[in-house]
């Protein structure tokens, strides 16, 4: 029964949308933005499958709802923040931006627990958070004052 469920499903299911196209490669965070590689080397381990275009789909994200599920994530996230897109903010919402990002690790609101539960690697440590807010904090200070 829970075979032809799936079964089902699959068929039911359009075929996975293309979420990993770039619109502009030069607009990625790396390429607009001083970014020290500890920084950058732990964005990309715990942000950027949700909030950029260098997702890693993970094996289950063909499964039927599963699949769902994981797009929607991942569309959600990237409508709140998209590093692959970073030159497509003005740089007051680039600041506020970095703010909320500090602001979330901090809380332990971001990366979302789930998405840790089964990513452990993207857990962030109070050393990594500290380094994460001294650049954001750099960073959005710099951008405010007529940084681009």
């Amino acid at each position: 029964m829970v075979l032809a469920i799936l079964a089902i499903g699959s068929a039911a299911r359009s075929h996975r949308r293309h979420l990993d196209v770039p619109e502009d490669e030069g607009a990625a965070l790396e390429l607009r933005a001083d970014v020290p590689a500890p920084v950058m080397s732990m964005l990309q381990r715990a942000c950027f499958d949700c909030h950029s275009e260098e997702t890693r789909w993970p094996w289950y994200s063909v499964l039927p709802v599963a699949s769902w599920l994981i797009e929607h994530d991942v569309e959600e996230g990237r409508s709140q923040i998209n590093f692959s897109r970073w030159a497509q903010y003005n740089p007051f919402d680039q600041a506020d931006k970095l703010d909320k990002v500090c602001e979330l690790a901090t809380s332990g609101k971001m990366p979302l627990r789930p998405y840790r539960m089964l990513h452990p690697e993207a857990r962030l440590s109070a050393t990594e958070i500290k380094a994460l807010c001294a650049w954001t904090s750099g960073e959005a200070e710099r951008l405010v004052l007529g940084g681009s």
